[in-house]
């Protein structure tokens, strides 16, 4: 088997594909990548069981009878040395039995192949569910959301992942560590009521590729989903569970708001979060007669405090998650924040002062509290 294809090209593949590749697979196997022909298509393939990245590209294929159509090869090495070609050349792949040689003018590489049968992967989706979808709204979507996932290894399954939730012409993500909640609404015209976790890693896997096409297809049987352009496929197992049900945790009416500039605040906020970071992680907000104090206190090392104007009915004190409140503020598309408050220790709502298609809700922290 000979592929030749443009450097350029072989590169931007092994660099979508290795999104999903694992430095610690369990699978030696998983570590590398698959290459198969089909016509002119070249196809790389890469997994991590969970997760899997198809990317197709066009060569100039020639296949002898008997010989192999797909082969697996080191991805690191073979990454490493197709980034140092040079991009504006052909590259050629050549591969027998047990070896695959990378070649570009003068050079050349020889690779071990690995047994194609051998190299697992997802299962085949069946079409259940197919929803097309700009891919700027997807990215947005996830961007909104993603962050507020649970990354730890002990936590929940359902933390670990973004609710899709689709019904009444909207698409809704939500995203929740039981400490705070994201909640990210685009109107899609025509889009079927559906109800499923998809894992975050997948989302992450989504917004790193390199994808050119302006709209995606989302497909899933209710196992499984993959979001599919003309030529990179994203598949994924999804998470078997129940979402905590989002709404009851929103807060219908607020006795007391805030209106706060976010140039003003973000600065403000950032600044404290330097000294919260390095001990309780807290910061005290304390809205009072039009001015809204941000400070962090560590014991007998250091105080920060910050005061910006606010305008709202506000008079209390709460002590946050620095780091979660800066996340969730810097995700809103608005110039002034709006603060949504009961109490001290009752979840804060903060949105946009005109825009509804963002929501953040965070969790008080109490002062004996060490997170």
């Amino acid at each position: 088997m000979k592929i030749k294809l443009p450097n350029k090209e072989f590169l931007t593949a092994l660099n979508n594909v290795g999104k999903v590749i694992s430095s610690k697979s369990i699978d030696p196997i998983l570590s590398n990548v698959l290459i198969r022909v089909d016509g002119t298509n070249v196809t790389f393939v890469a997994t991590n069981l969970e997760q899997g990245v198809k990317n197709t590209v066009k060569g100039d294929i020639e296949i002898e009878p008997g010989e192999p159509k797909e082969t697996v090869l080191p991805f690191a090495l073979l990454r490493e040395i197709i980034s140092k070609f040079n991009n504006e050349e052909q590259t050629e792949i050549l591969v027998n039995s047990d070896k695959g040689i990378i070649k570009q003018g003068t050079s050349e590489y020889k690779f071990n192949c690995f047994n194609a049968n051998a190299f697992a992967l997802l299962p085949e989706i069946e079409e259940k569910i197919k929803i097309t979808i700009p891919m700027k709204i997807l990215k947005k979507l996830t961007e909104n959301t993603i962050f507020a996932t649970a990354k730890r290894e002990e936590s929940r399954k359902e933390f670990k992942g973004i609710l899709f939730d689709s019904k009444d012409n909207n698409l809704r993500f939500v995203a929740t560590d039981s400490t705070c909640l994201a909640f990210s609404n685009f109107p899609v015209e025509g889009v079927q009521e559906e109800l499923f976790i998809i894992p975050w890693k997948a989302l992450d896997i989504l917004n790193k590729v390199e994808i050119k096409e302006e709209t995606v297809d989302i497909i899933s049987d209710k196992n499984q989903i993959s979001f599919n352009t003309s030529n990179v496929n994203i598949l994924s197992l999804l998470i078997n569970g129940s979402f905590p049900p989002y709404e009851a945790v929103i807060p219908k009416e607020d006795e007391f708001y805030a209106e706060v500039r976010k140039d003003e605040l973000l600065p403000a906020l950032d600044r404290v979060e330097v000294l919260a970071r390095s001990s309780t992680k807290k910061i005290v907000l304390t809205f009072s007669a039009g001015n809204l104090n941000i400070e962090a206190v560590l014991p007998e090392i250091s105080e920060g405090k910050e005061s910006v104007k606010f305008e709202g009915t506000a008079e209390l004190s709460v002590i946050l998650h620095g780091e979660k409140l800066i996340n969730g503020i810097s995700h809103i598309n608005d110039d002034i924040v709006v603060f949504g408050m009961n109490s001290s220790l009752h979840p804060i709502k903060i949105k946009g002062k005109s825009d509804d298609s963002y929501l953040y809700i965070i969790m008080p922290q109490k002062k004996t509290t060490t997170i």
